[in-house]
């Protein structure tokens, strides 16, 4: 089978079992997304790309030389980038919000000369605490959060970026790869968000148009890390910090607005990350064919 052809049964493979655990999921709660005896479902649904992978290359065994499952010092260099990021979006969320007018945190009263965090769970505690002292602590606790859910994170990274990228970049080019990555990575999660998760205000919106440009933009950024560290590991952490810090941060936003607010702030603030890394991408790109050009 061709290279082409292992990525074609690769994807309808992982398609097919996730859809099948989301759509068992939804039915065992009746619908109710937001029930907690949903999570066993999702969270093997999670791991239906990385166990993609792994039956992938048990059964043809030069495919592991595409897989970029290595970590190196590349990938602790370029880690906070991996937490930085998803938790200056949470935040950029927040300051919008409240300069704005639409709503405030009600984890936070910041003043010059420090923040007084009243909610969330802060591994250097909460209370009144002086600038240096609350970006420690968002450090600190962003970086452990982020580390913990990297773990479910997996599941699906090394399947994304790991193997799918690679073998997509290859196939449509640079940018039209990505952006197939992020479409896939979007209707993946097809039948949760129809279900309203993520978007439970606005759900055909979110399941067809939010949540694949937000993929999408985030595929860049993703990329970015994977390409310069030849590494799935920084886009892992970067999927379990969105998933808990930024997650974490962004739900103690209180609002009387509609959800679509929160939708449009996030997806705004995310296109333009991902604007921002598509062009380091396509700059090193070029610079890297003059150089092959050139020798």
């Amino acid at each position: 089978m061709t290279k082409q052809g292992m990525v074609f049964v690769y994807c309808i493979g992982i398609f097919v079992a996730s859809w099948a655990l989301q759509l068992a999921g939804i039915y065992s709660v009746h619908g109710n997304v937001e029930n907690n005896a949903i999570t066993p479902w999702l969270v093997v649904a999670m791991m239906t790309p990385a166990l993609g992978v792994l039956l992938l290359t048990a059964l043809y065994k030069p495919a592991r030389q595409d897989v970029l499952w290595r970590a190196n010092w590349r990938t602790l260099a370029f880690a906070p980038y991996a937490v930085l990021i998803p938790t200056l979006v949470a935040f950029g969320e927040i300051a919008i919000f409240g300069w704005m007018g639409w709503g405030r945190s009600a984890w936070f009263q910041f003043s010059t000369a420090g923040v007084q965090v009243s909610g969330g769970r802060w591994l250097l505690g909460r209370g009144e605490q002086t600038w240096p002292t609350f970006i420690c602590n968002i450090v600190v606790t962003a970086t452990a959060y982020s580390l913990v859910a990297l773990i479910f994170a997996v599941g699906e990274e090394l399947g994304w970026r790991g193997y799918l990228q690679g073998r997509l970049i290859q196939r449509l080019g640079l940018s039209k790869g990505i952006i197939c990555l992020g479409l896939l990575w979007s209707f993946w999660h097809l039948p949760l968000l129809l279900a309203g998760y993520n978007y439970p205000q606005n759900r055909y919106l979110g399941a067809f148009i939010f949540s694949p440009i937000l993929l999408v933009a985030a595929s860049f950024f993703m990329a970015w890390l994977t390409l310069r560290t030849r590494s799935f590991w920084p886009a892992a952490l970067v999927h379990g910090a969105g998933d808990s810090i930024q997650g974490g941060l962004t739900s103690s936003i209180k609002t009387t607005l509609p959800g679509i607010y929160m939708y449009l702030t996030e997806l705004t603030l995310i296109v333009v990350v991902g604007v921002v890394f598509y062009m380091l991408l396509v700059r090193e790109d070029t610079l890297a064919s003059r150089v092959e050009i050139a020798s």
